[in-house]
Formats: C-alpha cells, structure tokens, sequence
C-alpha cells in the first residue's frame, strides 16, 4: 500500500508543501469532527446546533478561500513549470467546482439546523466522500514539487498577518510538535508574534464546541485521533 506523504521531508525539514498538507489536514480533520457530532444528534439542540452552525461557515470558507488560492495561483504556477501534472490539475479544478454547490448547499442546511439535521448530515458525508481523494491526488502528485519551497511569502498589513495567524493555528491544531516547529521556523515575526494568541483562542473555541482539547500527534495530512477516520483516509492512496 501507498501511504499518506510525511508532512516533514526526508531531512525532517519543513516546506510550503508542509503548511499545504497541514491544512488538508485541518479540512480532514473537521469534517470528521462535524460528522460526528451530526450523526450523534447535537444538530437538534438548539445551543449546539449554532455553535455547529457557526464552525461549519468557518469551515466553508477556508475550504473556498483554499480552492481559490489554488485556482488562481498554485495551479497554473506549478502547470507551467511542470507540464507533466497538467492533466492532473484539470482534474482537480473540476473538482473545485463539483465542491462549490456542495458548500452552498451545506449553507442552506446549517441554517436549518436545530429543526432538521439530516441534509447538513449529508452534506458533510457528501463533501468528505469527493474531498478525500481531492486531497490524496494533491498530496501524490503535487507535493513532490513543493517540498524545495521554505520561504513564507511577504506579508503586507497588521489584518493579513492576524489572519495568518488565525490559518496556522487553525492548520497546526492536532499536529506533532515537531512538524509545526518546523513550520514556525519559516514564518515572518509579525506572524509569529500572533500565533501564541491565536492558538489559544483557536483550543478554547475547539473545547466549547467539541468538548475537548488535546495535544498533536500527526505526521502526515491523516487525522491520528481517530483510527476509524484514519484508515478510511489512508486507504485512498494505495489507489492513486
């Protein structure tokens, strides 16, 4: 079996491709966590369900601003000086847009949460079943190019890098210590200075709405906290 790409190269060096694979991570990880908590029946209370509510729009648009990102600049920086993975981002920018109308109708069923939870129940199964192998493809055939990039691009204003640091702690939540060191190593100190704060905020959001906190352990992009989860994820790259 193929497995999941390490987030720390075989130096045990971070990249761009680290902070890449850790916020698939984060998307992985959120959807299970948001599963869960649907399919256990927190929907229908009125208190959680606009908590879920809320941790869903944040999801939503980290996801679209991600897919973005990518559509307007990875890709076609890395279809220029890579012909070879061409066909392989036409594949993933249809992807993108297979994902859109999931996320709107995610939208129209997190509203409706607290009175009815089956569609964001199924969207979120429905997201998870296209976005898993969105991210193993990404993660086989785009990784590999990216690993020689160390450097964190400029940041320009005080809100850019507050929201930076919002996206690391957000990406960083559950892993190793090691690998998010490394990361560290690579940013701005404007960024740095944010990120204590932001991680903090970032557990304390994380207990009230899912009940706990818990230290980092992952290695690769696959959530460690839940085998289930974990083997579900893993299994996808022996098929790429």
């Amino acid at each position: 079996m193929t497995h999941a790409p390490r987030l720390l190269d075989d130096e045990g060096k971070a990249s761009m491709a680290t902070a890449i694979m850790m916020s698939h991570h984060g998307f992985r990880r959120d959807l299970a966590w948001l599963e869960r908590a649907l399919a256990s029946g927190q929907g229908s209370d009125p208190g959680r369900a606009a908590l879920l509510a809320q941790e869903w729009a944040r999801f939503r648009a980290t996801l679209h601003g991600h897919h973005q990102a990518e559509d307007a600049g990875l890709f076609p920086s890395l279809a220029k000086e890579h012909p070879d993975v061409a066909e392989v981002i036409a594949r993933l920018e249809a992807d993108h847009r297979r994902i859109d109308p999931l996320l709107e109708a995610g939208d129209r069923a997190f509203v409706a949460l607290g009175a009815e939870s089956g569609a964001a129940h199924a969207v979120v199964v429905e997201l998870g079943t296209l976005l898993g192998p969105h991210l193993a493809t990404e993660e086989v055939h785009l990784v590999p190019h990216l690993r020689d990039a160390r450097t964190f691009p400029p940041i320009g204003t005080d809100a850019e890098a507050d929201l930076y640091a919002q996206g690391f702690a957000w990406a960083s939540y559950g892993i190793a210590a090691e690998v998010v060191a490394g990361v560290d190593e690579m940013l701005p100190t404007a960024l740095l200075a944010r990120l204590p704060a932001a991680r903090a905020a970032f557990a304390e959001r994380w207990t009230r709405i899912y009940g706990e906190a818990h230290g980092g352990s992952a290695r690769t992009a696959i959530p460690e906290d839940d085998a289930p989860v974990a083997r579900a994820f893993e299994g996808l790259f022996g098929r790429l």
